[in-house]
């Protein structure tokens, strides 16, 4: 697989703090890849600068291999990239069609076609298995619903690098395997996805490859079947650890 995404030597200084100290991130097309790290790792920032949520101090972006600056959320969509925040921002008193419309409302005539949205929606979730009702209010959904419809927001925006930041903190064990589930098709279906998280079992159930950033450096990319959880906690931290065994 070819790499669809390149980020080379981004570096990120904010006062007192280097965040991400010449950082090299690859994502191949069609892939799950888990950026790994602890709270404060700097995975995150690397990723809002993706998003066009922050700029670089140095470093480069490429895209399908082509140099692009990315000064915005706006400019990271009209490149294919979307990214789905651990909080969610979605208005509770409007529906799911509602919702997904903001910002980039069709019409028909001078009015706004939502009925266009809602076929969208059904379209989409009948192939993904997303399971969303264009026509429920966002109040009447679960946290795992929620988070659908944040990540049909990106795909009806055309995004083809899906950024998912700590997806599974909100989500019961149920939810989380339907998440999984329809990131495992969205992969079938040539979409690229980026992981972040802390939780060494998710890596080694969901990835194919996975990224391990620690105190702002990347400590290295691993295919995940090459791996386990004892060498990636290693990684994780720096040092030997000696994982706790489940007692019978």
């Amino acid at each position: 697989m070819s790499n669809i995404l390149e980020m080379q030597n981004i570096t990120k200084r904010f006062p007192g703090v280097l965040a991400n100290d010449k950082a090299n991130f690859q994502l191949k097309r069609g892939e799950i890849h888990v950026l790994l790290g602890e709270n404060g790792a700097g995975k995150t920032t690397l990723m809002n600068i993706l998003y066009g949520l922050l700029q670089p101090d140095e470093g480069e972006i490429r895209i399908n291999g082509e140099a692009v600056k990315i000064h915005s959320p706006l400019d990271a969509l009209a490149h294919g990239v979307g990214m789905v925040h651990q909080h969610f921002m979605l208005v509770p008193n409007m529906t799911v069609a509602q919702n997904v419309a903001i910002g980039k409302e069709p019409r028909k005539g001078p009015f706004l076609d939502l009925e266009q949205v809602s076929r969208r929606i059904r379209e989409l979730s009948q192939e993904f298995g997303l399971d969303l009702d264009p026509d429920r209010y966002i109040w009447q959904l679960s946290a795992g619903e929620q988070q659908r419809v944040e990540i049909f927001k990106v795909l009806y925006r055309g995004a083809d690098i899906l950024i998912l930041d700590e997806p599974t903190s909100v989500l019961s064990p149920p939810e989380i395997e339907a998440l999984f589930k329809i990131l495992r098709s969205f992969m079938k279906a040539g979409k690229s996805i980026i992981l972040i998280t802390h939780k060494l079992n998710e890596v080694l159930s969901i990835s194919d490859r996975v990224t391990v950033m620690r105190r702002g450096q990347v400590q290295g990319t691993v295919q995940t079947d090459q791996i386990d959880k004892k060498q990636l906690a290693n990684m994780l931290v720096g040092h030997d650890v000696v994982l706790p065994v489940a007692r019978q």
